[in-house]
């Protein structure tokens, strides 16, 4: 044991560092500091006894939220999966009427907003910000928020990961004391996997969306990198996204009510930020597309009006929960105040009447404009160790003029068919489109039909795995008609529903999302019948003796592509694949169009 005790020591020193090396920190008091109860409060959280330094286990916070659901008739607390190490997520429901099914929640003329907290466990703000909440609403001053809304909150999604804590969870964030680990048990990072639906967590979380169908979603994030005054930081598809009028509502009346409430709490609300250069803002602030694999862009695909927050890592944990708290109860406020304007953008959006969709995006040419910015003063050091510059921040607040470089101009956009037609073999895609809730016809009968398809010209895969898969990084194609019997199983999936969009970004070959890309369907890739050279000799010299038109074709191919007239096997290879032989199934992607 006296063996071990330099070692804990060593870890303890290296606990005490991380807060020791973090940047100058800017004083802060606000008013939602009033929030927090006092300890012998009967219905204090587990994380306020400790004056929010610190944030419960998984057992600890399911059983103080068992107890707060079994004291009330209003709440609701149940088992939505299991994750992969066998934990339950669970989800609360808080109804005034009591109304816990998705069923019933339809019935009501009231906003349903969903929020959960722990998709990367150790940025578990939202947790306690939520157990707070509902503590208020319950047994507090907070019960009119369930007048015009219902609450649907998972406390914490990525439960198997918020179990791997320990105090070096994370180094550039501030607490609490012990935090999760940002991927789950199997190493995928939940926020990664909207479009791939691979882990227990993301399946959940679908599932409430397509159950409960709420009229905000809202996932609760901390930041890494830069430092800035602004403690509160969210985004939503703004521009260059699948839901313009809710775009629309989000900036013109969602965001100002919200800026203002943040601010009277004694916050500093701002935009998603990510510095051009990666250490300080001085060339500007990217407002990236990000692909539907992302919570809130996957919510806009699905015309479901979401938000990514993502609090400031470097402010304290305690600041940071309150600042999610002050969020969560005016959105209840803002779209409960604006439910028939939000319904409306919904169905807008959901009624679109589009030939084509954009995606994948570039930057534009010249900064869209430049935003006030509240900044920290830093300067750059010399590394003695790398000889590399480094930013150093100060402490010190500044303003700055930022440009915004907005990254929403179409580079490929696709054309909508009538129809999909995928072959019953490749049940994984089936069924990962029924989680993600699309409609489709199941054929139960064989079905003779002529289609378009992508066959790929040439393509090369990742040089390693991206969460588990080996993707498709480039590829080229072309355009093929064949006619293939599809046999009881296969299914047809009509464009024309409310998932249109989503449907395109998984099926079209081109979309960085699409099942193609994300390597579901790499067995094309493998040819699996050849043909021997004794049998080609002939072969070929039949098929120059028939076809005058072949003959010349191959005599002109020599003379273009020298390189090709000395090597056997690409001559034998050039025949082969013009015979019956060859297999026509090789790199043509398994998705069939109907026009």
């Amino acid at each position: 044991m006296k063996k071990l005790l330099p070692i804990f020591a060593f870890l303890l020193s290296f606990a005490s560092l991380g807060q020791e090396i973090m940047p100058p920190l800017l004083p802060w008091a606000g008013k939602s500091e009033s929030l927090v109860v006092p300890n012998n409060h009967p219905w204090v959280t587990p994380g306020e006894l400790s004056d929010l330094t610190e944030s419960p286990t998984y057992l600890e916070t399911m059983a103080w939220l068992q107890r707060l659901a079994d004291s009330s008739p209003l709440l609701e607390m149940k088992s939505i999966g299991k994750s992969e190490q066998g934990r339950d997520i669970f989800l609360l429901i808080a109804s005034k009427n009591k109304a816990f099914s998705s069923e019933e929640l339809a019935k009501e003329n009231k906003a349903t907003l969903f929020f959960h907290g722990g998709i990367h466990a150790g940025e578990i703000d939202g947790k306690d910000a939520g157990m707070m909440l509902l503590r208020d609403i319950i047994h507090g001053n907070k019960a009119s928020l369930l007048d015009q809304a219902n609450i649907l909150f998972i406390p914490i999604l990525n439960v198997d990961g918020h179990e791997r804590r320990s105090p070096f969870g994370r180094v550039n964030q501030r607490g609490p004391k012990e935090m999760g680990w940002r991927t789950n048990a199997r190493n995928l990072n939940l926020n990664r996997d909207y479009s791939k639906i691979e882990t227990a967590g993301v399946q959940a979380v679908i599932g409430v969306l397509n159950d409960y169908q709420p009229d905000l979603y809202v996932d609760v994030h901390v930041t890494d990198g830069a430092d800035y005054q602004y403690d509160v930081t969210y985004g939503y598809v703004k521009t260059g996204g699948y839901s313009p009028s809710i775009s629309e509502f989000l900036s013109e009346t969602f965001q100002p009510e919200m800026d203002q409430a943040l601010e009277d709490w004694g916050h500093i609300p701002g935009p998603l930020l990510f510095a051009a250069n990666g250490d300080d803002f001085s060339e500007g602030n990217i407002a990236f597309s990000f692909s539907p694999r992302f919570s809130h862009t996957y919510g806009d695909a699905r015309h479901i009006p979401s938000i990514l927050i993502e609090n400031h890592s470097l402010k304290p944990f305690k600041q940071r929960v309150l600042g999610t708290y002050v969020f969560m109860e005016q959105a209840i406020k803002s779209i409960a105040d604006h439910y028939e304007p939000i319904q409306q953008a919904i169905q807008s959006d959901q009624n679109q009447a589009k030939e084509s969709i954009a995606v994948k995006y570039k930057f534009r040419d010249t900064p869209a404009d430049t935003m006030d910015f509240k900044g920290i003063a830093s300067r750059k050091e010399k590394s003695s160790i790398t000889g590399a510059d480094y930013v150093v921040w100060e402490g010190k607040a500044i303003k700055q003029q930022v440009p915004s470089l907005l990254m929403d101009v179409p580079v490929q956009t696709v054309p909508i068919p009538k129809a999909y037609w995928i072959s019953s073999e490749w049940g994984e895609v089936i069924e990962k489109l029924r989680i993600h809730g699309v409609k489709m016809e199941i054929l139960d009968q064989p079905r003779e039909l002529k289609l378009e398809y992508s066959k790929v010209t040439d393509f090369k895969m990742v040089s390693q795995p991206y969460e588990g898969l080996m993707r498709v990084q480039d590829f080229g194609s072309e355009k093929i008609y064949r006619t293939q019997t599809f046999l009881p199983g296969s299914v047809r999936i009509k464009t024309d529903q409310d998932l249109g969009e989503l449907i395109v970004i998984l099926l079209e070959p081109e979309s960085v999302d699409s099942f193609f890309q994300w390597g579901y369907f790499n067995p094309i890739f493998s040819q699996t019948e050849y043909i021997e050279t004794y049998i080609m000799e002939p072969m070929i010299a039949q098929m120059l003796e028939e076809n005058p038109d072949l003959k010349a074709e191959f005599e002109a191919k020599k003379i273009a592509e020298p390189e090709f007239a000395k090597n056997p096997r690409r001559i034998y290879r050039w025949f082969y694949e013009k015979t019956p032989y060859f297999d026509q199934n090789w790199k043509v992607i398994p998705v069939g169009r109907e026009w």
